[in-house]
């Protein structure tokens, strides 16, 4: 007799909002759905976890657990029902809705941590279930949608018992079986990126087919290292707000590690151009630097990026405002291109605001990247030493204030994508692409500098400040 062979889609999810999530659908369930809701919810508690390190905001802490998504594209992954499911789950505290800034976009984010415990604690009470017996509950409906389970508690070196009070280290493995009709949610954003690689330019399509062959982490030691620096970072915190940040750091993480270990098996490696600006984003765009190490063979491995990136190439932007321009607009685009290719920009803004060099960091994003009418005593200072060039952005970020970054990063993404990366694939060099940056291997180094070099220099007139490690 032949075995029947199930294929599943695992998530790795934070023990409080799992645990809300499941005593919530014991509480109250959902009605005539059309999908479980426990797995529907399971996805989109996934879909902010996994993907909200995209869309960070800054001077908000909710930022690293939110996204924005809109009905078209709720509607396309969960069907005509999706409402159900989100109405369901806001109206039960497991996700929050918000509009974000520009008050059309809705939001969706995760809880805090406490508000998922206040919330279990809550439910046990009215229904009568002790704490320790919350297992007995997510194994039925475990049984019933046929979901396999487990609880992974991590350990942090020299953490004592007041510490790990205030510690959230422990996550659901959950592997759910895929189905006729859940696979349009489950399996969906894979299969159109296995569509837009067959599809795409041959070097892309190289590169893709490669990413998704040869990307590998080293599990083990990168989970370890996310623990430690969450310990790190818990045991620095001055207040509360800064313990939540550190967990949201923390989680981001270690969902990153998770989404590609055994990504293709489980269907997690991303790999598709941004329908926006034109960038490639995957894994490795959206992961946090630092776990840059832990990528199976990185030790054989070179990493060349742009320094100032986003500020040198406005340089390319700012070149067609020459022609008929004034001789203070002249000395100014030549006194900016003179500072920013030199590598040294912010040095630059250190010496301005006499800040350390990751505040200046934070003040540009502030000039280019938030509305015109925010942080205006910030910009002030800047305007003030580059008063046309500023006028050119705030011009640029009149009607939509992510105009400007837009602009910058199809720039970026012309040049790295459409030129460099094509250039490295003819020479049988295949790139991981961090959008500014590229990882080759090691003995492809001279090879790919020479490369962006000239690529840079046919664009910029000059030779940018590249680095590498």
């Amino acid at each position: 007799m032949s075995v029947k062979y199930t294929k599943f889609r695992s998530f790795l999810l934070p023990k409080e909002v799992v645990e809300a999530l499941f005593l919530t659908a014991h509480n109250i369930p959902l009605q005539n759905s059309k999908e479980s809701e426990i797995i529907v919810g399971l996805s989109i508690i996934n879909d902010i976890l996994s993907k909200s390190n995209q869309n960070k905001k800054l001077d908000d802490d909710y930022s690293f657990h939110c996204i924005p998504m809109d009905s078209r594209f709720l509607k396309t992954k969960y069907g005509n029902d999706y409402n159900n499911y989100i109405t369901w789950l806001i109206i039960h505290n497991v996700i929050w809705k918000d509009f974000y800034f520009d008050n059309r976009t809705t939001h969706y984010y995760l809880q805090l941590n406490e508000t998922y415990i206040s919330k279990i604690n809550s439910l046990c009470r009215e229904n009568d279930i002790p704490v320790e017996s919350i297992g007995e509950v997510i194994d039925t409906y475990c049984l019933r949608d046929n979901i396999e389970i487990s609880l992974e508690s991590h350990a942090i070196k020299g953490i004592n018992q007041n510490q790990k009070n205030r510690i959230f280290n422990s996550w659901y493995k959950i592997k759910v079986p895929i189905t006729k009709t859940n696979k349009k949610f489950l399996t969906k954003d894979y299969e159109a990126e296995s569509t837009y690689i067959n599809n795409a330019p041959k070097h892309i399509k190289k590169m893709g087919s490669h990413y998704r062959k040869e990307l590998k982490i080293d599990y083990k030691k990168a989970i370890e290292h996310s623990e430690n620096r969450y310990f790190n970072e818990l045991s620095e915190a001055k207040n509360s707000k800064e313990e939540h940040s550190a967990f949201k750091r923390y989680s981001s993480r270690i969902s990153s590690i998770s989404a590609i270990h055994n990504g293709s098996l489980n269907k997690t490696l991303r790999f598709k151009r941004n329908d926006t600006n034109k960038r490639l984003d995957t894994n490795l765009t959206n992961m946090a630097s630092d776990l840059r190490q832990f990528i199976v063979g990185y030790e054989n491995m070179s990493y060349l990026d742009l320094c100032n990136s986003q500020p040198v190439l406005f340089n390319i932007l700012l070149q067609s405002y020459r022609k008929n321009a004034s001789e203070s607009l002249l000395q100014e685009i030549d006194n900016y291109f003179s500072i920013t290719t030199s590598g040294k920009w912010y040095e630059w803004l250190q010496g301005l605001y006499g800040l350390s060099r990751n505040e200046c960091k934070e003040i540009w994003m502030k000039i280019a990247y938030s509305e015109n009418s925010h942080n205006k005593e910030v910009k002030k200072v800047f305007q003030k030493q580059f008063p046309l060039i500023y006028s050119i952005i705030a011009e640029i970020k009149k009607e939509n204030y992510a105009n400007f970054a837009i602009a910058l990063q199809k720039i970026e993404s012309k040049i790295f994508i459409d030129v460099i990366c094509k250039e490295l694939v003819s020479h049988n060099i295949i790139p991981y692409t961090m959008h500014d940056g590229l990882l080759v291997p090691s003995e492809d180094e001279e090879k790919t500098l020479k490369i962006m070099q000239s690529t840079l220099k046919e664009r910029l007139g000059v030779i940018p400040l590249i680095k590498f490690e």
